[in-house]
């Protein structure tokens, strides 16, 4: 499924037209220019963290003597391969969407019909899986059910200063539920990275 994606949104940035008119500004050089680095670096850090947060969270409801926790064994979801599979399908799907650069060298995203559509249909379905709208579709990609609101957490996160952050998630999760923590780190990662990147643009040809 996930290389479906990939391959589809591929496609569909094939079929954004060039501008009639040339532009007056050069794009990058290189994909090995500072520009792009620097824009790589950033978008990685923001998926990056995003990622790590879910995971920590999920390890949360994790029984430790769960099966599908043997290394090298059957595949079986679970809480944690659920929600990761979710978020980084939304991380690679954001890339497409951050990185579509459009005018002034070819039309923008929402002139790309077939690209904004794709994004629409990839989007609504992960915040479905991500909410459990249409429990078919997660059992449909094998996902397993997250945790009700109210849950108690099964795998107690040790009392120290470096488990900070997860003390944070588990306090927002308390409040708005598993699955509601995993939607607003789904919104996060989308806003933080397209405006990082917008911003970044905006300086760097200031």
């Amino acid at each position: 499924v996930f290389g479906l994606v990939v391959a589809g949104l591929f496609f569909f940035v094939t079929k954004g037209q060039p501008l009639n008119k040339l532009s007056p500004k050069r794009p990058p050089p290189s994909v090995l220019c500072k520009e792009v680095l620097v824009s790589i670096a950033i978008q990685f850090s923001i998926h990056f963290v995003c990622i790590m947060a879910i995971t920590a969270l999920s390890k949360c409801y994790l029984d430790p003597y769960d099966p599908s926790l043997v290394p090298d064994g059957a595949f079986n979801p679970n809480t944690l391969n659920s929600a990761t599979f979710i978020m980084t399908v939304l991380t690679t799907v954001n890339t497409f969407v951050v990185n579509y650069r459009g005018r002034p060298f070819m039309e923008d995203l929402h002139e790309n019909k077939m690209m904004m559509k794709g994004l629409q249909v990839s989007y609504a379905v992960l915040f479905c899986c991500a909410l459990e709208v249409f429990p078919p579709i997660n059992d449909l990609l094998q996902l397993a059910p997250f945790p009700e609101d109210g849950q108690a957490m099964t795998y107690p996160v040790p009392d120290n200063g470096h488990n900070a952050y997860v003390k944070v998630l588990i306090a927002v999760a308390d409040v708005v539920g598993f699955k509601g923590t995993l939607c607003i780190l789904m919104i996060l990662d989308t806003i933080v990275s397209y405006v990082s990147e917008k911003a970044f643009i905006t300086y760097f040809h200031a």
